[in-house]
């Protein structure tokens, strides 16, 4: 039999509203699963555990509890609480890391009536979605919270879920860091209106299941015929004040629970100046929406930087599956959307004056603005290895290089200008990469860029045109890896591009390959700032006395050789794809 793992989180005062949530839940559930009911409370007192146990018994559940105090002190000394919020809210934070066994899992406030069986919402496919969850109905009802949530953390008010009812992916959250991603977003940012949720909904950005809005309908806007559930959040709770949508729901459910009258009693206590404080607490959190509403801008950068740090994190784990499963010529980066080349849209031999004005401009402009990244520490260059052999080259040359990052051919352009004064180093390129926009566009259009091209005849004329240009004497860089991996150290399997391309003109490959270290300076995304070695290895010809089709894989075997024999003498260790 199947088992499903639902969270509650509550304090001693809602041990009776968690009797209402569990009995409604126990009640309407099917009987084909077995049901792992977690409680998790911070020092609940013995008489709330001895009052649950008693009074929620029933077959295929078990209930326990889990005391969170120890992970919740900790948690708290690196996130920013505010002092109307109890750390209870924060207990869905530590879920993934905490329960390591479970997979998949229901978080539930206690504020609930559940009317469904809550095996329908646990059986939904989350795929790789790290929550589903239902849109908030408060976001929808009160245009300052829809204005908070779109101007401030740039979420579409329909997107914008609830977190007091989720379905959550807790194998997923801990493979992608959900609890350090979550620290790491309060240190760039103090969410003031709903901080935890807030949260949430930054971190799960794009990568929500919607559920129906049955399974979380809320005492606001249109009455729902069949709510599955039914959650009283917010200040509107049936035991704190009258005219409540779906009260009688709640007092029937709360009849049957046996609670009725403690929570009546509880109503009726209710001071005058409690109630006063209620009536204006929601145009409290109005106000404070539309306070930080004018803050759009701090938010939007904190989370911008924390999202560039999430999704390098990203990047860095699909690196590790792609290199077991042997994808190693796929991009583990998505390329954005591009117009394909046609033919006449590139110059490949520079032969118009307008080409070769923007081509001086560019390499003269390029070369001295990554001299000033070197400069700043922002690209570190700890020295090269073997420049002779590029100065002793006699004619033009393929140069192969292992590609991790966009600017990683900035340390053979600054050999080749020092070593190679008169002739030209020229790279290949993507299709995509030709039209980018701003600044780095404009260097890969014209720092003697050849474009790959999807269209057959202007694909002709680049092949073309590289072999023209190596006859002349011209180095051409190709990276034969196809793929780049960012900071990858391992060299990775070949593809023949770059050795046909030397085969056909007659001329060698000139192997090169840029090992690293981590410096102690950081770059944007967190991550240790890479000094690089760039060695140039012995020139490899192609054997004129076989086929062509021979030469060319003669040559790609010597290159994979070298540079295999170049990693593990750097890094002391044997070249294995095992994801490590």
């Amino acid at each position: 039999m199947r088992s499903i793992t639902i969270f509650f989180a509550v304090d001693d005062n809602y041990v009776h509203l968690l009797k209402v949530a569990l009995d409604s839940l126990i009640r309407n559930a099917s009987k084909e699963y077995k049901y792992r009911i977690i409680i998790l409370n911070s020092e609940l007192s013995f008489e709330s555990k001895k009052y649950i146990r008693k009074n929620c018994k029933a077959k295929h559940f078990n209930i326990s509890f889990f005391d969170v105090s120890g992970q919740m002190e900790t948690l708290a000394q690196k996130v920013n609480v505010r002092d109307y919020y109890t750390m209870t809210t924060y207990f869905r934070l530590i879920l993934p890391k905490t329960f390591i066994d479970v997979k998949k899992a229901i978080y539930l406030d206690a504020d609930i009536v559940v009317r469904g069986d809550i095996s329908e919402m646990f059986n939904y496919d989350l795929g790789t979605n790290l929550v589903g969850a239902v849109p908030d109905r408060s976001v929808a009802e009160f245009p300052e919270f829809a204005e908070y949530t779109e101007s401030a953390l740039e979420i579409k008010k329909e997107n914008y879920f609830n977190a007091g009812i989720l379905l959550m992916n807790l194998e997923r959250m801990r493979k992608e860091k959900f609890e350090e991603r979550i620290i790491d977003l309060t240190k760039k940012v103090s969410f003031c209106v709903a901080q935890d949720q807030d949260l949430l909904n930054v971190i799960c950005k794009d990568r929500v299941l919607i559920l129906p809005y049955e399974w979380n309908v809320m005492p606001l806007g249109e009455k729902v015929a069949d709510p599955k559930i039914i959650h009283y959040n917010l200040l509107f709770k049936p035991w704190k004040q009258d005219l409540v949508m779906y009260e009688d729901i709640f007092w029937s459910e709360a009849g049957k629970a046996g609670v009725a009258e403690t929570l009546l009693e509880y109503k009726n206590s209710i001071t005058d100046e409690m109630k006063e404080i209620n009536a204006h607490a929601l145009e409290n959190v109005k106000a404070l929406c539309l306070r930080e509403r004018e803050r759009h801008e701090y938010y939007r950068e904190g989370i911008a930087d924390t999202k560039s740090k999430t999704e390098r994190a990203e990047i860095l784990e699909k690196i590790k599956k792609f290199e077991l499963e042997g994808r190693f010529s796929e991009d583990v980066e998505n390329d954005p959307p591009y117009i394909p080349l046609r033919p006449g849209d590139v110059d490949y031999m520079r032969r118009k004056v307008r080409s070769k004005f923007n081509a001086f401009v560019a390499n003269k402009y390029s070369f001295s603005y990554f001299k000033r990244k070197v400069r700043k520490g922002e690209i570190v260059i700890d020295g090269y290895e073997g420049l002779e052999k590029l100065k002793d080259l006699k004619t033009g040359a393929v140069i192969t290089a292992n590609h991790f990052n966009p600017f990683d051919s900035i340390p053979l352009h600054i050999a080749a200008k020092k070593m190679c004064r008169k002739r030209k180093l020229f790279k290949v390129i993507r299709e995509g990469n030709y039209t980018f926009p701003g600044i780095y566009g404009y260097f890969m259009r014209n720092c003697n860029t050849l474009p790959l091209a999807s269209n057959i005849y202007l694909m002709k004329e680049m092949v073309s045109a590289t072999e023209k240009l190596l006859k002349k004497g011209n180095l051409v860089l190709v990276y034969p890896e196809q793929s780049m991996w960012w900071n990858y150290r391992k060299p990775k399997p070949l593809k023949n591009g770059a050795f046909r391309f030397a085969t056909d003109a007659g001329v060698p490959v000139l192997p090169t390959f840029i090992t690293m270290r981590d410096t102690d300076k950081t770059d944007p995304d967190g991550y240790p700032i890479q000094a690089y070695t760039l060695h140039i290895l012995d020139p490899i010809y192609p054997d004129k006395t076989v086929a062509s089709g021979k030469a060319v894989q003669l040559m790609k075997e010597e290159n994979e050789r070298v540079w295999k024999e170049l990693y593990e003498n750097t890094y002391g260790k044997e070249l294995r794809y095992d994801g490590e």
